[in-house]
């Protein structure tokens, strides 16, 4: 018998046959094959995976992501004697809240609304205890605050503390204790991310030791906001700037932002300490291939978005009369957003409902005898403090009797009051399209608007009127 042929020759011989068979078959046509398309081919016959889409902050937000802020004070002596009124940890007893406390609810007010329990632990470095400085020491009785009332609590609570305001001004163990906790509290939970905000009245003393310990820090998951506060030469703190380039770090740790430059625009501080960390935090878990996790209680299906409804949707707490006049139902409040430092922490104040016991004269001439103005709120209602029998120009008895008509009289046409413009933050379930009733800051108007186009879920808009 003839002696069975190798493999090679086998394979060698099934090729040409293979192309003689589909040359034959006109339904089998070949086609080339660009030479830079081979890159994204699949050897395994079915089409190439894409890489996966980067998440967003928002992603890791709502992805278990549980993000944890913690607060270190500067308490050197450069800040001044805090019983001098213009010192920077002056507390004011008109309201007027200090450089410190208006960082504290600026920046921790935003900060907190992501923090899953709401404890935040508080620091102070720069103050001598028993005669020794300690650069970094608790404040407040607990080793974790409620809230940022909680903070601001404990930071005022330190001045009835036997401390004395000393220096120097290092940063270096508050550094080290932020990344130690924010490691350990990774090991537990994988998703879980620290912000430092320190706050700091002048340059740091030991520069080559502070960008050790930023250094040793890069590594964990963890966010320092630095601001200034006070009007002192913060030249020296440039190096914060691209620090991490020029350290050959891997990633962006730090930002600095000089509170001076943002002191009476909240809205602008707030977006200027945290403008950084969305990115931190992704580049971060993304690095490191932590992705969001799904969250078990959430459900899209159950989310139904309707539009305004002119027809459906009947405000009761407001409506037109013929004539021009504004008429509120059941005197109910307004509320509009009061953007100071000094505002609630929700930044959400609401007005109480206008008086009525002013009437308006064109409105008490047309009222029956002991008919009580229960219509509604007139703005420019006169003052209602005469004697009873006293007649109004307009011939108006409070006892309904006949007085004699006093001459009609000249009243002169108030000037057009110029608009005023406020800013409004959207309420939970209302989006743009929605009309929405607000107070006016000023008069307590009542006024209805409706929510512009690209206003996002909790955004600010601004009103004028």
């Amino acid at each position: 018998p003839a002696p069975a042929p190798s493999a090679p020759a086998a394979t060698a011989s099934s090729a040409p046959a293979a192309t003689a068979s589909a040359a034959a078959d006109p339904s089998v046509v070949p086609v080339p094959v660009p030479v830079g398309q081979f890159g994204s081919m699949s050897l395994g016959g079915g089409p190439a995976a894409s890489p996966p889409r980067k998440p967003t902050f928002v992603d890791y937000i709502s992805g278990k992501c549980d993000l944890n802020m913690c607060v270190a004070i500067d308490f050197t002596g450069s800040n001044g004697d805090p019983r001098r009124p213009g010192t920077l940890h002056h507390f004011s007893h008109n309201g007027q809240m200090n450089g410190y406390e208006k960082a504290i609810t600026g920046v921790g007010s935003i900060l907190a609304k992501y923090d899953s329990d709401q404890r935040f632990p508080v620091y102070g470095f720069g103050a001598k205890y028993g005669g020794v400085v300690r650069h970094c020491f608790q404040v407040g009785q607990q080793q974790e605050v409620q809230g940022v009332k909680g903070i601001l609590d404990a930071y005022k609570g330190v001045f009835k503390t036997p401390l004395v305001m000393s220096g120097p001004t290092v940063f270096t163990e508050v550094i080290s204790l932020a990344a130690a906790r924010a490691r350990s509290r990774q090991e537990v939970h994988p998703l879980s991310y620290t912000i430092l905000l320190l706050l700091t009245d002048g340059a740091v003393t030991d520069v080559p030791s502070t960008k050790q310990a930023l250094a040793s820090a890069a590594d964990a998951p963890l966010s320092i906001v630095i601001v200034g506060i006070g009007n002192a030469d913060f030249g020296a703190m440039q190096f914060l700037d691209d620090f991490e380039k020029r350290s050959n770090l891997n990633r962006d740790i730090v930002q600095f932002v000089q509170f001076g430059a943002h002191e009476y625009n909240k809205t602008s501080l707030t977006r200027a300490t945290l403008e950084e960390i969305p990115d931190q935090l992704v580049n971060f878990f993304y690095s490191r291939g932590i992705m969001p996790q799904p969250d078990d209680n959430f459900s899209t299906s159950k989310i139904v978005v309707e539009d305004y409804n002119e027809d459906a949707d009947i405000d009761l707490t407001i409506d037109y009369q013929d004539d021009g006049e504004i008429v509120l139902n059941a005197d109910q409040p307004g509320a509009y957003i009061n953007n100071s430092y000094e505002g609630t922490l929700g930044g959400l104040s609401v007005m109480p409902p206008p008086s009525t016991a002013g009437v308006a004269p064109a409105m008490a001439a047309s009222t029956a005898p002991g008919m009580a103005a229960s219509q509604g709120y007139n703005p420019y209602a006169a003052a209602s403090g005469m004697a009873p029998g006293m007649a109004t120009s307009q011939g108006y008895n409070q006892y309904g009797t006949a007085s004699g008509a006093a001459p009609a009289m000249a009243v002169p046409v108030p000037s057009a009051p110029q608009p005023f413009t406020f800013q409004v933050q959207l309420p939970p379930g209302v989006s743009p399209g929605m009309q929405i009733q607000v107070a006016h800051p000023k008069t307590g108007q009542p006024l209805v608007v409706a929510v512009p186009q690209g206003v996002p879920p909790g955004g600010v808009f601004s009103v004028a009127a």
